[in-house]
């Protein structure tokens, strides 16, 4: 249980960071490229985090967080080595880079071929298509084989909880006592090696090191709290009492007026003001004047603009409807 948890609680600090970063440039337009690199952001924090906690605890952020640590799995199968350096980069890899590279593929998948642009044509690349067709295949066959390992894990048949761990020779185990004392005579010891070191600079670097490594282990702390004040600000926001229901509905703007040359807007309601016609399949144009989805597709795609007020527009803004009791 306590592995499944841990595995889930880095995933669950991006919406907060989003959220934080969202709220910090609401007046600050001239801020809003950086959250197209929220990826980078994320993975930039993870990756300090993880290097910090590997480094000092042979752990992962999240399992030091629930008391466990990584141990090396021998040829043999006995348990207990401990992390090497090699170790340590691998795991580096599978926390931080195997994860980036990840969601950097769902987005793709997602934004061009789950919810593409109204109109766009089909992948015409070879490439692309070979990857629509088989990256839903290999998302299943990723998450089938950790449901798998998490499975056998539970029932003893292996001692590896995913084939990551399988891959690296590692397995986890929980921190005793004597892990901890053995972990601040270690610290111990480096603050007192560092305390020998003479020269300005050199004091100055042990000093900022000092207060950025005590930073990053309180980390958890940190963003435990911002976690819990992150789900309280949503619980807030999405309560029914705490939401003003008491003001005014602001009035409607008034409709956009027909461009000198544009259509003539039709008498009849429901007909469309390209083919003169009874709509069918009605859709929006920007201006927010109604027409056949035929007629208005063709138009925009050729002209680049609403037909009556020469608004600009292109084939990504016409809007489907679903009623057409709309004038």
């Amino acid at each position: 249980m306590e592995l499944f948890l841990e595995s889930q609680m880095v995933p669950s600090l991006k919406p907060a960071l989003e959220w934080i970063l969202q709220v910090a440039m609401q007046n600050r337009s001239r801020l809003y490229p950086v959250l197209q690199y929220i990826d980078e952001i994320f993975y930039g924090m993870v990756f300090v985090l993880e290097r910090h906690y590997l480094k000092y605890y042979d752990s992962s952020f999240s399992e030091n967080f629930y008391g466990l640590k990584r141990i090396v799995v021998t040829e043999d199968g006995t348990k207990g080595a401990p992390l090497q350096k090699k170790h340590k980069l691998w795991s580096l890899f599978f926390l931080v880079v195997v994860p980036y590279i990840k969601t950097k593929l769902d987005k793709y998948y997602e934004k061009n071929f789950t919810n593409p642009r109204p109109g766009s044509p089909p992948p015409s690349d070879s490439a692309k298509r070979f990857f629509k067709l088989v990256y839903p295949y290999v998302v299943a066959i990723y998450e089938a084989t950790f449901f798998l390992y998490q499975i056998l894990y539970m029932y003893d048949y292996t001692q590896y909880y995913n084939p990551f761990f399988h891959l690296m020779g590692f397995t986890v185990k929980r921190q005793t006592l004597p892990d901890i004392e053995q972990i601040e005579r270690k610290e111990k010891q480096k603050r007192l090696d560092r305390m020998k070191q003479s020269g300005f600079f050199i004091q100055l670097y042990n000093f900022v090191s000092d207060i950025f490594t005590k930073t990053l282990d309180y980390s958890q702390t940190i963003l435990i709290t911002t976690i819990f004040f992150f789900k309280f600000l949503e619980w807030w926001s999405q309560e029914p009492r705490f939401q003003q229901t008491d003001t005014l509905t602001p009035p409607p703007p008034s409709p956009p007026k027909r461009a000198p040359g544009g259509l003539p807007i039709p008498k009849e309601a429901n007909h469309c003001p390209i083919c003169n016609e009874t709509r069918t399949n009605p859709c929006m144009a920007i201006s927010g004047f109604v027409f056949c989805y035929s007629c208005l597709h063709k138009y925009v795609e050729e002209n680049k603009r609403c037909p009556i007020t020469f608004m600009p527009m292109e084939i990504d803004q016409i809007r489907r409807l679903y009623d057409d009791q709309i004038a």
